[in-house]
């Protein structure tokens, strides 16, 4: 009967390992899903898709409705310079600048100087890179690329940490500079805030 009884633990043990192995592989299978572009990312308190589309939006709706932009006889010209990152995370600041730039586009009141031509030209000229110049360097670059206005700004953040809550707050500011005058003719900023709880294991 013991013998009996140890063969039937022995296997209850063997099928349970088996089962517990089986398992682990299974959860451990990557899997990939497909979710729409528009839909709100949700992760945690860093920099996601959504906050770069929310802040970008907000810009392009404020410039396109400019009066010196709606106002001219022809979209004038805009050199973008790049947009600084004064976070403590890697920002893709260059994904920000091209997808207002882009949406800006579609509206059809502006026209942009190609960014790699800026760039070439900052080299040119002994300039240093475009997101650090003064406003003289990016007035005097701008009359070279046939510019009327150039568009700068950059990217600043504040995290707070208190418990097991993390706060994050994100403001783009950009500006607008006529480049004969260098009078910043449009300024703007969009705020972002965000809460998060993070588990034992997070950390």
């Amino acid at each position: 009967m013991k013998d009996v009884y140890k063969r039937l633990t022995g296997w209850s043990f063997m099928f349970g390992s088996f089962f517990l192995l089986l398992s682990l592989i299974l959860a451990g299978c990557a899997t990939t899903t497909y979710v729409r572009s528009d839909e709100v990312t949700e992760v945690d308190e860093t920099f996601t898709d959504t906050d770069l589309k929310l802040m970008s939006e907000k810009m392009v709706q404020s410039i396109a409705e400019l009066a010196v932009i709606k106002h001219r006889d022809a979209p004038p010209k805009i050199a973008m310079l790049n947009i600084g990152n004064r976070t403590s995370q890697h920002i893709d600041t260059e994904g920000i600048a091209e997808k207002i730039m882009v949406a800006l586009l579609k509206t059809g009141a502006v026209r942009f100087v190609d960014r790699n031509l800026l760039k070439k030209m900052a080299r040119e000229k002994a300039l240093v890179e475009t997101q650090q110049i003064d406003v003289q360097d990016a007035v005097m670059l701008g009359q070279l690329v046939g510019a009327n206005y150039f568009l700068a700004g950059d990217i600043m953040s504040i995290e707070k940490k208190k418990g097991t809550t993390y706060i994050a707050y994100y403001k783009l500011t950009l500006k607008l500079v006529d480049v004969k005058t260098s009078e910043i003719v449009w300024a703007d900023e969009k705020e972002i805030k965000k809460s998060a709880k993070k588990g034992f294991f997070d950390w």
